[in-house]
């Protein structure tokens, strides 16, 4: 049974879900292996940065057999979520794109040589990943095509139907609130304007039945990644916000069965790998690969995004301006 400081503790953590505060101290709780904030060194501007969970459906899985790959994996996939999401966009080269919440900008790098849009125009609330950012494009030479702000998606610091295109990948569950957002992404499109989003939230309502045990551990681990209560959206819910921040033609396409399993079993192996890799002799190769075997058969409910975050839907979130 919680006493009391543990329960003071964690509610402390979840009022305290600050993405600023979060991302420049750590890179986050489902990203063990990768680099964090304090490690990251940027040489060619190409070295991957990626920070979401991917979108793992024609990416090779990984699993007992490849587990030494997982980095080329993984990466693999978290630029197919970059690509899924100009795709859904339409995103073409008459397009003016705003994406908020960049990380290190690894997707905007992708659009701009991919599908060569007029501009895109970054806003990130944590300046280390802002100045990262620049200095890739900098050393790629896209810094005449894409610009990048410190500043809130909140409060974004433009002008009314100045984008054709508003972009938050993995990101939105950060922002506080997601609603603010909403408005904010809807007063800065144009009409016609598309709001595309790679997010997480609840199939149906995981809150109400759940004891005081369990939420408080969400809260708990919710605050952890900067992830507020007030985020906590069903796909229902979701849908009806859009609305009522003036979007139509609303819909969630769900795709987490093409996340939350592979990546689950990725970042065990990450994990692995990266600890024989810098602590030598602290674990086999053969441990990491059980290590992945187990990854690979747990059921979907006992995902970490399941049990610490209750989110058992991650999305495609896709709406139009009038």
């Amino acid at each position: 049974m919680f006493n009391v400081m543990q329960v003071a503790r964690q509610l402390k953590s979840a009022v305290l879900a600050d993405p600023e505060r979060f991302y420049t101290n750590e890179t986050g709780a489902w990203v063990t292996g990768l680099p964090t904030p304090q490690e990251i060194r940027v040489s060619t501007g190409r070295e991957p940065f990626w920070i979401n969970l991917g979108y793992w459906r024609d990416v090779e899985r990984v699993d007992e057999t490849n587990c030494e790959r997982v980095g080329e994996l993984f990466m693999a996939a978290q630029a197919q979520m970059a690509h899924l999401l100009a795709r859904t966009a339409r995103l073409g080269e008459r397009d003016s794109v705003l994406d908020c919440g960049f990380g290190y900008a690894d997707q905007d790098i992708l659009w701009a040589e991919t599908y060569r849009p007029a501009r895109i125009v970054g806003v990130n609330v944590t300046p280390k990943q802002v100045d990262i950012g620049r200095e890739r494009l900098r050393l790629t030479g896209l810094d005449g095509v894409v610009k990048l702000e410190l500043g809130s998606a909140t409060q974004l610091p433009f002008g009314a139907g100045e984008f054709d295109v508003v972009f938050a990948l993995e990101s939105a569950m950060h922002f506080r609130t997601r609603g603010d957002f909403l408005r904010e992404a809807f007063r800065v499109l144009r009409p016609g304007g598309r709001l595309v989003m790679a997010d997480m939230c609840q199939k149906t309502d995981r809150e109400s039945g759940a004891g005081l045990r369990r939420r408080l551990r969400h809260r708990y681990w919710r605050g952890r990644i900067a992830f507020p209560e007030a985020n906590v959206w069903t796909t229902q819910r979701y849908v009806s916000e859009l609305r009522h921040a003036g979007f139509q033609l609303a819909r969630l396409d769900s795709i987490a069965s093409d996340v939350y399993p592979a990546v689950n079993t990725a970042l065990a192996a990450l994990r692995g790998m990266t600890a024989a890799e810098r602590q030598p002799g602290s674990v086999t190769v053969a441990k990491v690969r059980e290590d992945v075997r187990r990854a690979r058969q747990m059921e979907f409910e006992q995902l970490q995004w399941l049990t610490l975050f209750n989110c058992d839907e991650y999305a495609v979130v896709y709406a139009e301006k009038p």
